[in-house]
């Protein structure tokens, strides 16, 4: 069986030619706001950039008709790093910006290309095959190269960390680098990643004793991040949290009496135009309106139990199995149906079954007689799933929260095959 390998040169020019086509595709022909200034940008960015650069404060709103100063309604990382993105190059335009974030980006793309499947022990056509299905899968690409989505960070960062919790060679010192940061990384793009990554290490540590200073040292930079945020908070909106303020309002939206009206066909992000949001004027602050959430969503618990039970399969259903796009609000139905998007569910189908197909696969590896080849793997991707769709399995997921887990199931695939390949060699 051939493993060639493409020079890392290659892999170099060919990822900045990607990133920068697919920027220009994505701004000038997809979303065609390439001039648009980055004070408009979607979900609650736009204003708190704008916050940024001209006042140099962390502020904006959540949505019209609420007059209340959000400063703790989202991660602070990626509203700064556009702003002072955007500082530092000279202008607001969201192309320019967005072309500098994804070339810089690129700093992880390349190895997630090159030590990830370039360097893989598979065959040739495989490599070109599964390059080319990371690379053409219409979710990522779309999403990857745009600026104003969590998942545009946490796609790559989340893909190069995997391939080092499960690298079994030493490690470079860029590698060493790069494990001891993206953790944090991680965090600061999700918060999530807050409780999911100390439980990703101490698994590594168990499968890898080898790692175990660079784990611990990736643990200290994550708590040093967790405690800057925490002050941050304290500063800015006044209370020592690793809390967001939007924190009971995302539980109360994926579980009050419309829920099961909108959810999944529709993004339940129509509900925010709905009165069922409504606050009463005694509400002054970001706390308080969180707090008012809490109280709704704990008694809608205690009365609605049963409902709650009965729903729960179909949130099950959608986080784990669907492959639908959602559509944003009722009335959109037919946006299921173009090329791109009916494109995007094929390519979905076939994430979905590498997804399974790695979890059970990997879960009967753990009590076959191949177990201690396959062990330390099976707990991590087992664990990486479960970890990261639980929250939205309580709360609710949209089709962009799967995407960050695309690329390192396409990866943990090219482990199984590599592993399968070296044990019949073996033989």
């Amino acid at each position: 069986m051939a493993f060639s390998m493409i020079s890392r040169t290659k892999v170099i020019l060919f990822t900045l030619f990607y990133v920068s086509l697919g920027t220009v595709f994505v701004y000038f022909i997809y979303l065609k706001e390439w001039n648009n200034s980055i004070f408009k940008l979607a979900f609650n960015f736009g204003d708190v950039v704008e916050n940024i650069v001209k006042y140099r404060k962390f502020e904006g709103k959540y949505m019209n008709g609420i007059d209340i100063p959000f400063r703790a309604h989202r991660l602070p990382g990626i509203p700064y790093f556009i702003a002072y993105l955007s500082i530092i190059i000279g202008t607001q335009k969201v192309f320019y910006v967005a072309l500098c974030k994804n070339l810089i980006f690129a700093l992880l793309w390349v190895p997630i290309l090159n030590e990830g499947i370039n360097q893989s022990k598979i065959s040739h056509f495989l490599k070109i095959a599964f390059v080319a299905f990371i690379l053409s899968f219409p979710q990522i690409f779309l999403h990857s190269l745009q600026i104003d989505l969590e998942e545009s960070y946490v796609i790559p960062i989340l893909a190069y960390y995997w391939i080092l919790i499960n690298q079994q060679k030493p490690f470079n010192k860029w590698q060493k680098g790069y494990f001891l940061i993206l953790p944090s990384l991680l965090f600061f793009s999700k918060n999530t990643f807050l409780y999911i990554v100390p439980i990703l290490s101490v698994i590594i540590i168990l499968s890898d004793l080898k790692k175990l200073k660079l784990v611990l040292g990736s643990l200290v930079f994550l708590a040093i991040s967790a405690y800057g945020l925490a002050t941050f908070n304290l500063k800015n909106s006044g209370r020592f949290t690793l809390k967001y303020s939007l924190e009971w309002f995302n539980i109360y939206k994926g579980n009050n009496e419309l829920t099961s009206k909108f959810y999944p066909k529709y993004s339940i992000d129509v509900l925010d135009y709905l009165d069922i949001y409504k606050i009463p004027e005694s509400v002054k602050n970001e706390w308080e309106f969180n707090d008012f959430f809490k109280e709704k969503a704990q008694t809608y618990y205690k009365n609605n139990l049963d409902k709650i039970i009965e729903f729960l399969p179909t949130k099950i259903l959608t986080i784990w199995l669907d492959v639908r796009p959602n559509s944003v609000i009722p009335g959109t139905e037919q946006s299921y149906f173009t090329p791109l998007k009916l494109l995007g569910v094929f390519y979905m189908v076939l994430f979905r079954i590498m997804q399974w197909f790695c979890l059970v696969y990997l879960f009967l590896q753990l009590f076959g007689k191949n177990r201690k080849h396959f062990a330390a793997l099976s707990l991590k991707y087992i664990s990486l799933i479960g970890l990261v769709f639980i929250p939205y399995t309580i709360a609710f997921g949209f089709e962009r929260h799967l995407l960050p887990v695309i690329i390192p199931t396409v990866l943990t695939l090219i482990q199984i095959i590599e592993t399968r390949n070296r044990l019949l060699v073996s033989k």
